[in-house]
């Protein structure tokens, strides 16, 4: 009897150990599923902020976005506004120049036809004249250069003066020579200009002193003056009368020979 008692005690014992192990687990479950509970509540509290914090990004990201659009559109039409300019500013520009290109043929044309015209008045082709206006340009420059330095030294012969009338059938061709006599000079004529020798005094008259101004011509000069058309070379004619030499040049006339038309 008392052996049973003994073991209901020790039964009773490990009911109320099982029980109490019980109650601690669903202790430790409540428990549990509070923190859960809790965690859960500041998870959605913390999913609630971040997704307020992000709509308000957004919102702002969104604005910025509008703004910057705007901005961009504003800057495209001003843009658009200066190229449509330039645009308009280089289509009138292309036009001027086309326009001024045209003038500057039309009047290239112009010259090169008063040019043949002109060639064909003086008997030469377009290369012979371009050749003799060359020579005689740099035979006038070479003139005027020694020009200058004698009237600027003194130490150079004086050029003679020329004075050069084209009329419809002569050229007449007026030198001033003063102080000498024609023996003094040497005139050679070609078909298109003239070369003139003038032969001064080689020294001054008197042997001593010296010079406080030298204007007077020395020594020997020679001038070559082109004509603009040919000449009569075998009609020509000179005379030196008053310090003044005249030479007076026929113009070359075209040969025609007359055909019997049968």
């Amino acid at each position: 009897m008392a052996k049973d008692v003994v073991e209901s005690k020790e039964e009773m014992k490990r009911n109320m150990e099982g029980i109490k192990k019980d109650e601690e687990k669903k202790d430790l479950k409540k428990k549990t599923e509070l923190k859960l509970d809790k965690t859960k509540q500041k998870l959605g509290e913390e999913k609630e902020k971040t997704q307020e914090k992000l709509g308000k990004t957004k919102e702002k990201t969104q604005e910025k976005l509008g703004e910057t659009k705007e901005k961009l559109g504003e800057e495209k039409e001003k843009t658009q506004e200066k190229l449509g300019d330039v645009k308009e500013e280089s289509k009138e520009k292309w036009g001027e120049a086309k326009e001024n290109l045209r003038d500057v043929k039309d009047e290239a044309t112009f010259k090169f036809e008063e040019y043949l015209r002109e060639s064909e008045k003086e008997g030469k082709n377009p290369a012979e004249k371009f050749l003799s206006d060359i020579i005689s340009g740099f035979v006038q420059k070479t003139e005027d250069v020694n020009q200058a330095m004698a009237e600027r030294t003194g130490t150079l012969t004086t050029i003679p003066l020329a004075d050069v009338i084209e009329t419809d059938n002569s050229i007449t061709v007026i030198i001033d020579i003063p102080g000498l006599s024609k023996e003094d000079m040497d005139l050679g004529i070609s078909k298109d200009n003239i070369e003139i020798t003038i032969n001064y005094d080689k020294k001054p008259p008197l042997t001593s002193g010296k010079f406080i101004q030298k204007e007077r011509g020395y020594g020997t000069v020679h001038r070559t003056i082109n004509l603009p058309t040919f000449i009569d070379v075998k009609k020509a004619s000179a005379s030196y009368k008053n310090s003044i030499l005249t030479i007076t040049l026929p113009k070359k006339q075209k040969q025609m020979t007359k055909i019997t038309i049968e």
